[in-house]
């Protein structure tokens, strides 16, 4: 459950388990029905001015519906989008650009919370941004992207990361796997207050 009386969050980044028939056959993860996405409350978990950053798979459909339903349900403008180039050691695609299934990239939706239904403006540019990177051995592992907002951000962001699989200091996690990646040697068990 996602608390809904919390300070509201400068930035989100979400890395929903979308639907696709290579997750199936794997069972790496469980995916969600994109319309479960509607009982995050957005709305109260975004700051006004805030971003929300989301990993979407290469399926037009689910990009359609960040930008159509998701979007203006929660009250954000889009801004941007960035991109995330997956390279191998040695600077080649990880896959061919036009392989007809998977393609050596990802999307990352970006979108501003607005006070108003007219204000689109953004100290964020507008400008795409590719991100190249080396890809984890872990599956859907993505690049950290704190440095990337940080210059848009209040001093004092709050951050937090919806369907975590890590947690970072300064974050808040949220998600069935939210230590997934973490080393537990380097955690404490803590009794609830």
């Amino acid at each position: 459950m996602i608390p809904t009386t919390v300070n509201p969050f400068h930035l989100i980044v979400m890395d929903p388990p979308w639907p696709n028939k290579s997750v199936r056959r794997s069972a790496k993860y469980s995916e969600i029905d994109i319309y479960d996405l509607y009982r995050i409350p957005g709305k109260r978990l975004i700051a006004a001015g805030g971003y929300v950053a989301i990993w979407v798979t290469n399926n037009p459909k689910f990009c359609k519906f960040v930008y159509e339903k998701l979007f203006p349900t929660w009250g954000l403008v889009p801004v941007t989008e960035w991109f995330w180039l997956k390279v191998t050691t040695s600077g080649e695609w990880v896959l061919d650009l036009d392989s007809p299934h998977r393609k050596p990239y990802e999307r990352l939706i970006i979108g501003k919370a607005s006070t108003l239904a007219t204000d689109s403006s953004s100290s964020l540019p507008s400008a795409r941004k590719v991100i190249c990177s080396v890809p984890s051995s872990h599956h859907s592992r993505k690049p950290f992207l704190e440095d990337l907002f940080v210059p848009f951000l209040p001093t004092n962001a709050r951050k937090l990361e919806l369907f975590a699989r890590n947690v970072l200091p300064g974050w808040v996690a949220w998600g069935n796997e939210a230590l997934k990646f973490n080393d537990t040697q380097f955690l404490t068990t803590m009794a609830e207050s």
